[in-house]
């Protein structure tokens, strides 16, 4: 409790100091006009006023600069006209009539005035409003502190910087400034919706996007499913499949469950209230210690046009609790041998919590590369075929998000900028090749784990491994949207100084040369890999392009607005035609053409 309000007397506080430095700012700005009238007047050879009983009028002290809305700190300011190598507490020297005061830079207020320390305009801290952030609090929190920002837990009647929304861009009602979320992307990664957005792609692209395991939408398609089946284990008798099937709308394991016959898929009234995605189940997964693992990495789309994407330098690593076999009928309920989910392994006895990167049942993805590069793994091949997966699954979902995008945020209409972290779930099959199982528009940030006191009863521990991962993924997510680096930068031209690198720029605006705000924190760990490597991917953006002249000339059609829905249906048309035309497989006719062979997915070319 004490906490809490705590924390409800700051932000108050906060709020109070930025309304009056808002007003005192705008009364600074009548004083600065009038002052100006003053110096015009002086420069023609005029006296500022009569001076009393024959003695020149001693200028007194100007009064501070009110401080900027959300500045880092206190109200107090040096007098604008103070030479910057006179100790503050002194006042300015008497003026006598014949001396005119040194005149301001034209057409430029206090903002932007020799009197304004540029270190003071360039140091306002970005503003947080966290009230929404939910699970992603803590970490969040930290990573505040880290860049010596300010945040505001419980919001704020005037406009923050940046809003960090713990589940959808409709958290909260904003009209300026930037969010974590993109509107449409929790329907984007849903399972259902990106095994089509992939479908279209592998119709398009087959050799390019066979990182995604062959899936069918039940109970929509139902009857492919089991003709398909059937008409492989005609053809190979001893092909025994497994398939996983996962609820459209499930997290963390929910209603997950694996079958070696469609027969054996639970029909009675399941489907039609929860449709689900059935996927070929990959059967050769690689091991460590005995045990299966899957990855946990990163994603940042800091932009959707023009495409930007991040990949964080690490992830984590899950693993399950119980030595791994291939399933067979006697094992298939045994979800701790083959679901790496956190959120169910946690209740497994042999769950093992560990402070340590590389040992423990959730490790950093880094220790697993460093063990296998001991045994001679070829580590740049692996992260070339990661990022390859992922810029592939993002340029997949792009089109369609476009849409959402435009719907929510019309050209031209006042809306926030976006850019959202994206939890991508990869498994490396036991020859290294990497295979998407989901995408996660809200990525777990606890960076605590829960231990069970007595049943039922649980208590929260930090865990050293979530934090050293997640804070750094989000405070330097937090960095490369900074507001205020552009502002910084723009500040640095007008006030006619020379271009700087990176490095230099914040010395140069402080004065200091060791006064640059990110000194004290670690290299960046997100890694930009779009546009970066954009030749080499821009030729699949194809329905990219779809999705911009969708939104030109079809978005809109009379009072008809035509939204994803329409989208879908459009690309479904165009994606048919285009096969058609270059005698390729369409969408539903690539499910009938790579059909499963024996032996699975694992036996398939890399």
């Amino acid at each position: 409790m004490r906490r809490g309000s705590s924390e409800r007397e700051l932000a108050a506080r906060w709020e109070m100091e930025a309304v009056a430095e808002a007003k005192a700012e705008a009364e600074a700005r009548a004083r600065a006009a009038v002052e100006q009238v003053r110096v015009d007047a002086g420069a023609a050879g005029e006296p500022e006023g009569k001076a009393e009983q024959g003695q020149p009028r001693a200028r007194a002290p100007a009064r501070p600069r009110a401080a900027e809305e959300g500045d880092a700190r206190g109200p107090q300011r040096p007098p604008r006209m103070l030479p910057q190598s006179k100790p503050k507490g002194l006042p300015a020297p008497a003026r006598g009539l014949g001396q005119l005061p040194k005149p301001r830079d034209k057409g430029r207020g206090c903002k932007r005035s020799s009197g304004c320390p540029p270190d003071e305009r360039a140091q306002r801290a970005v503003t947080v409003d966290s009230s929404k952030a939910r699970t992603s609090l803590d970490a969040l929190k930290i990573s505040i502190r880290q860049l010596k920002w300010k945040e505001f837990p419980f919001g704020r009647r005037l406009p923050c910087d940046i809003y960090w929304h713990g589940v959808s861009f409709h958290d909260n009602d904003i009209f300026s400034g930037q969010v974590n979320k993109f509107p449409g992307m929790t329907e984007m990664v849903r399972k259902i919706t990106l095994s089509r957005a992939v479908r279209i792609m592998q119709s398009l692209f087959p050799e390019e996007y066979n990182f995604y395991p062959r899936s069918w939408i039940l109970p929509d398609e139902f009857q492919l499913f089991v003709a398909q089946v059937r008409m492989v284990k005609d053809g190979d008798p001893s092909w025994k499949p497994t398939f996983i099937v996962k609820p459209d709308g499930g997290c963390q394991g929910d209603g997950i469950y694996l079958v070696n016959d469609p027969s054996d898929i639970r029909l009675a009234g399941i489907l039609q209230s929860r449709p689900v995605v059935v996927q070929e189940y990959i059967c050769k997964p690689l091991l460590i210690d005995k045990l299966k693992f899957d990855i946990r990495l990163y994603v940042l789309l800091k932009s959707l046009d023009p495409l930007e994407i991040y990949i964080a330098k690490d992830g984590l690593s899950r693993f399950c609790t119980e030595p791994y076999q291939e399933p067979n009928p006697q094992n298939l309920h045994h979800v701790f041998m083959h679901l790496t989910n956190y959120s169910l392994n946690i209740h497994s006895g042999n769950f093992v919590h560990s402070d340590s990167t590389s040992t423990g049942s959730k490790r950093t993805f880094s220790s697993i590369l460093c063990r296998l590069s001991s045994k001679g793994v070829d580590i740049k091949k692996v992260w070339s075929d990661i990022i390859s997966l992922v810029i592939k699954t993002v340029i997949a979902l792009t089109p369609e998000l476009k849409v959402f995008y435009q719907s929510d945020i019309p050209t031209g209409r006042p809306g926030p900028t976006c850019f959202q972290i994206l939890g991508f779930d990869i498994l490396l099959m036991k020859n290294l090749k990497p295979m998407l199982l989901e995408v996660n528009a809200n990525p777990s940030m606890r960076i605590e784990h829960e231990h069970e006191l007595s049943p039922g009863i649980f208590e929260n521990i930090p865990s050293l491994v979530d934090e050293e991962v997640k804070v750094a993924v989000i405070r330097d997510t937090l960095r490369l949207m900074d507001p205020l680096k552009k502002k910084r930068e723009t500040q640095s031209q007008q006030l006619g100084k020379p271009a700087a690198g990176k490095e230099d720029l914040d010395s140069e605006l402080t004065g200091v040369s060791d006064a640059n705000p990110e000194a004290h924190l670690p290299s960046i760990c997100l890694k930009q890999v779009f546009p970066k490597y954009a030749k080499q991917f821009n030729y699949l953006r194809l329905v990219d392009r779809m999705a911009n002249l969708f939104i030109r000339f079809l978005g809109i059609k009379g009072t008809m607005k035509l939204g994803p829905t329409g989208f879908r249906t459009f690309i479904r048309d165009v994606s048919a035609g285009l096969c058609r035309s270059f005698l390729l497989p369409g969408p539903e006719e690539v499910q009938d053409k790579a059909t499963p062979r024996a032996g699975g997915l694992s036996d398939r070319p890399v």
